[in-house]
Order: C-alpha cells, then structure tokens, then sequence
C-alpha cells in the first residue's frame, strides 16, 4: 500500500482509528460534507487524529489512523454515515491547509521487529485476561429499577452486551499476529481514549502489550462481576 504524503484530517475528541479495525462515522458538519465529497472523488483515503488534550482549539495528536472509506451513504438533508477501514498509524508533520478542512502531511509508522518470544508470551496473557474477562461478565451499570418492563430491557441488553463479548472472544480465537491482537483488543476493550491513544501512538509491539495489559487490569478490577 502507498500512503499519500498529504490526507485530510477529521479531529475528534474520543475516537481512535486502529490499522485493520472499522471505525463508522456521522458525518454532519459542512466543512467535513465537503472533505467527504473530496476523499470519494479522489482516493477515498482520510486520517482520524484524536483532539490533543488540553489544547486550544482542534489540535491534534502526533500520531492518528489513515482509513480507507469502505463504505458511504449520504441521507437527503445532506449528512452521510460512513464505515471507515483503518490502515496505518500515520504522523502528522504539521498542516498543508486548514481551510475548508484540515490537510496534514503524514508519513507512515512502522513497527519494528517484534522479539517473539516475548511478544507471544505477552499475547498469551493479554488472551487468558480477555477470556477471564468474558468468564466475569460486563456490567452495563443499569441502575436498580421497580418497572417490570424496564427491568426486562435492562435484562435484554445486559445479555446481548455479554453474548457481543463473548463472540468477540472467539473472534480474537482467530488471531495470529500478537500485533493485530493488541490493536483488535485495544480498539474494542480499552474505553478511555486517551489509553486507546498511548496504544496507537507506541509503535513498538511488546511495550504496546504491556501498556494493554495494565489498561485490562485495570479495567477488570473496577468492573464487578455479573451475579
């Protein structure tokens, strides 16, 4: 693949685009109708950056995912939905253009050489916490209800929240590369985004393990487990 030395930039404040993951996209704003408009006449191709923490205005982060547009549906009032396929971790060398959309220059990021003796020993506990994970349950955090017909719903979603967990650990199952793991498990387990930025902004497989291991512990630990 040929990443361009330029791409537009979408900005946002809790989204993360990780290589081979799908990030689905409500694409609302003019200036971002336009980009849209651009990117599907041209090569489809955009980055997504996380806004930088405690920054004035849109900045974004050094590092974001560059996403091939896989799909898109613009809706009458003019909006569009689309599904985004992450590519590459990408730098941001600085702004071509802010005007009507962000253009960054980019280079790609690669990961160097994993060792693999230790990348698949921290891949094998990053799956034994997942499927511990699993075993534990995910609580939705409904608050306690007296209405029959809440308490159902309630009830309906907490199961198909664990049944989509469940079935992600099979998916992941599937996964050989402790590198397509950790991004696979970061994009879908890790809630805080700026944990899931340290992850996509660590080029280097086995630290990106370690971090991933932490964010899980801590994850698990403030979730109880589902009675």
């Amino acid at each position: 693949m040929q990443v361009p030395s330029q791409v537009p930039v979408m900005i946002l404040p809790n989204a993360t685009l990780f290589p081979q993951m799908t990030l689905p996209l409500r694409i609302f704003e003019p200036r971002y109708r336009r980009m849209l408009k651009d990117v599907l006449e041209g090569g489809r191709m955009f980055a997504v950056a996380l806004r930088k923490a405690k920054s004035r205005g849109e900045t974004p982060s050094s590092i974001g995912g560059l996403g091939l547009v896989s799909a898109a549906v613009e809706h009458p009032d003019g909006t569009s939905h689309l599904v985004l396929q992450g590519l590459t971790r990408v730098e941001f060398l600085g702004p071509v253009r802010r005007k009507p959309y962000r253009v960054e220059a980019i280079r790609a990021v690669a990961a160097p050489p994993p060792e693999p003796e230790t990348t698949n020993r921290l891949a094998r506990r990053v799956r034994a916490l997942v499927r511990r994970r699993v075993k534990q349950g995910f609580d939705l955090g409904f608050p306690p209800v007296t209405d029959p017909t809440k308490t159902t719903q309630f009830k309906q979603m907490q199961e198909l929240a664990n049944l989509s967990l469940r079935r992600f650990a099979e998916h992941m199952a599937t996964v050989k590369s402790p590198e397509h793991l950790a991004d696979l498990v970061a994009s879908t387990l890790v809630g805080n985004p700026y944990d899931r930025q340290l992850l996509l902004a660590t080029p280097q497989v086995e630290t990106r393990l370690q971090f991933l291991l932490q964010f899980l512990l801590a994850e698990a630990q403030s979730q109880p487990p589902i009675e």
